[in-house]
């Protein structure tokens, strides 16, 4: 089993005269290791973490020197991903730079007009959970989440999931708990917890950011009335549900069925390592 990663959190500040924060660059550190040894602090995304970006109240702020100076201070990054908005990114500064996509939906139309971009399945699938009557439940408890994906979702992950990472989503869930950043809601039939997903507010988004179910849930079609009855509370409010959307298709297309759209992201990576640490990262790949 491989150990719990080491992770650490960098960030690039604008300040006022006052001293008080005008923009924030977050950047994400790990700990790379070769036979062990920790050897370099390098940029990698984290887990449950789409993109980043620049955060700051005036909109029109050029994000480009902080993306600069992240990539000329950090000389390894491993993957980093961040929000289109951010700026154009100059592909010659970056050993490589990929356009992803997740999926959104513009919220402030309305729910009428957002059901009725709903697909014709969508909309059955929809009329089948609720003839079902689920019984659905808001809870700040990870556990029931953590145990329905351990028992119904990570065959299909290559190489499983390590016990730590379960332990950044339960620590993870509680700071957004204790920040009133997230809810967490389970559909429930005959006293049995059989779908549940986990909703989290950053900003004007929504982020679809965890989910599980049996296969009672999946026949009972329980994750779209979970995610209905969210669109449903936030409809109308000048928000983006983003559903955090894997490359895989077969998901990819499931939340294209609720009328969502692609937004692009970009994913950087770039290497300025010496002759010693490029040896070490090829020993590490070797060892993969």
């Amino acid at each position: 089993m491989l150990p719990a990663p080491s992770w650490k959190w960098a960030g690039l500040v604008i300040t006022d005269e006052a001293g008080n924060y005008r923009a924030v660059m977050p950047i994400p550190l790990r700990k790379k290791r070769v036979f062990g040894i920790p050897y370099s602090w390098v940029v990698h995304q984290p887990f449950f973490c789409q993109f980043l970006g620049v955060f700051s109240p005036d909109k029109t702020l050029d994000p480009t020197p902080f993306i600069r100076l992240m990539q000329q201070y950090f000389r390894y990054g491993s993957r980093f991903c961040i929000h289109q908005s951010s700026g154009v990114i100059e592909p010659f500064a970056f050993e490589r730079v990929d356009t992803k996509a997740t999926q959104v939906l513009n919220l402030s139309l309305g729910y009428d007009a957002l059901y009725q971009r709903y697909s014709r399945d969508r909309k059955q699938n929809l009329k089948r959970a609720l003839a079902a009557n689920w019984a659905i439940i808001e809870s700040t408890d990870s556990e029931p989440l953590i145990m329905l994906f351990q028992a119904n979702n990570t065959d299909g992950i290559d190489g499983g999931v390590a016990n730590w990472a379960y332990d950044i989503l339960r620590n993870l869930v509680a700071e957004l708990g204790r920040r009133n950043l997230m809810t967490l809601h389970y559909a429930c039939r005959n006293g049995r917890i059989e779908a549940r997903a986990l909703f989290v507010y950053e900003g004007n988004r929504i982020i679809y950011l965890f989910n599980a179910a049996s296969d009672v849930g999946r026949r009972g079609n329980a994750r779209t009335l979970l995610i209905d009855q969210m669109i449903q509370k936030k409809a109308g409010m000048e928000l983006v549900f983003d559903f955090e959307s894997p490359e895989k298709v077969s998901i990819r297309e499931f939340y294209q069925s609720f009328g969502a759209l692609e937004e692009p992201f970009y994913e950087l990576r770039w290497s300025r390592l010496n002759a010693v640490e490029r040896i070490g990262r090829a020993v590490m790949n070797w060892l993969r």
